[in-house]
């Protein structure tokens, strides 16, 4: 199943759409802020267009049904607030979710929303029987919106992912279909 490039997530305070060209230069401003992409597997971009190539593998994930990145704006403004992503695993019905928030709006609730979001197409539209996302260990806002959204502890990954040459730890969290619905 594929969803249509128009699908637009909506939530109280929130637009979600599909990533496009527009949201290059924001993404370019969230990595200019030191140690942004510390807990993320890539590296911030020397130039701004860098970031076409990751964009378009974005949109094409899309049409071929293997992940839908969202961009995520106030839903008055349209200001451009972040990025969320669902993903396919190589584990059938389990999908990989994967977000940031743009430093200059971090601490306001904006991804718990967009997870809640996310999470409901996931279930409801995408047919998931489990959701997980990682996290570095250190990442504690990353944690408190996964647990605020019913995520739970499944396993710790000593080493994740690469870094500048080291290993970054992280621990993997989930929710199955039946503890979403009880939510």
């Amino acid at each position: 199943m594929s969803l249509p490039t128009s699908t637009i997530l909506e939530t109280p305070r929130l637009h979600l759409r599909i990533i496009s060209q527009k949201d290059l230069p924001h993404v370019f401003s969230a990595s200019r802020h030191p140690g942004f992409t510390d807990g993320m597997q890539w590296e911030p971009p020397e130039k701004e267009e860098e970031l076409m190539a990751p964009l378009l593998r974005g949109i094409q994930a899309w049409k071929k049904g293997e992940g839908y990145a969202f961009t995520i704006e106030n839903k008055v403004s349209f200001e451009f607030l972040g990025r969320i992503s669902i993903r396919k695993t190589p584990t059938p019905k389990l999908w990989n979710l994967g977000f940031w928030t743009h430093p200059d709006h971090q601490g306001k609730g904006i991804m718990s929303e967009a997870v809640q979001a996310v999470l409901h197409l996931g279930f409801e539209k995408l047919q998931a029987e489990e959701i997980e996302a990682c996290y570095a260990l250190w990442n504690k806002a990353s944690t408190r919106v996964l647990e605020k959204n019913g995520l739970q502890f499944v396993r710790y990954i000593k080493e994740g992912f690469k870094k500048h040459g080291l290993w970054v730890e992280e621990n993997v969290c989930s929710i199955k279909r039946e503890a979403w619905k009880t939510k």
